[in-house]
């Protein structure tokens, strides 16, 4: 069942049929932790079976002999309560598996803390992810200096981001920057003029 949710996912991703954080994303990631449960039920199913199966193997051999033998209270328990143990687990409607943790498979969910959007444009969760995959991408290429520079004129925000800069950064690293720049023109008409 997972690999052909995979699959599905993949071909959504490879047509471009759905974005993160949209209503067929959602879907897919409630989907996504339904299977999960499921798979999770099955192997309690499945662990539960083989105890029955452990508590069963004491009297194989007895059941054949024509003496009566004697299933001791525990075995019996054992048997009892994985019969009804499987019951709970494939009930759908019944959260006794995931509320007491069986087997230490259904972990306890905290709820992710929300973090505050880095801007008001990344208010929006779509637009939150792509931010992020933008920043992820740059990231990959180890991105320099120049070709940042050449992004923002390509989106024209070199103005706007040259402003921030200066706006946002304490002016002693302005002024210290400034004076950099001087220094450096004057070297490089110093060059030039020779």
């Amino acid at each position: 069942m997972r690999a052909e949710f995979n699959n599905l996912v993949e071909t959504l991703k490879r047509w471009d049929l759905y974005q993160i954080g949209d209503e067929v994303d959602m879907a897919l990631t409630d989907l996504s932790d339904k299977i999960a449960e499921v798979e999770k039920r099955m192997e309690c199913v499945d662990r539960t079976a083989n105890e029955i199966r452990l508590a069963i193997s004491n009297y194989t051999e007895k059941v054949d002999e024509p003496e009566p033998f004697i299933m001791t209270v525990a075995n019996h328990d054992s048997i009892l309560r994985g019969a009804n143990d499987i019951l709970v687990a494939i009930d759908f409607e019944d959260d006794e598996p995931i509320e007491n943790n069986w087997y230490g498979l259904f972990e306890v969910k905290e709820e992710p803390k929300k973090e505050e959007p880095p801007t008001s444009l990344c208010k929006t969760p779509q637009t939150n992810e792509f931010v992020k995959d933008i920043i992820a991408k740059l990231k990959v290429i180890d991105v320099d200096g120049e070709t940042m520079q050449y992004i923002l004129q390509q989106v024209g925000m070199e103005d706007q981001m040259l402003r921030q800069l200066v706006m946002s950064s304490p002016e002693s690293d302005t002024k210290d920057l400034l004076e950099e720049k001087r220094e450096l023109n004057k070297s490089v008409r110093g060059c030039i003029e020779i």
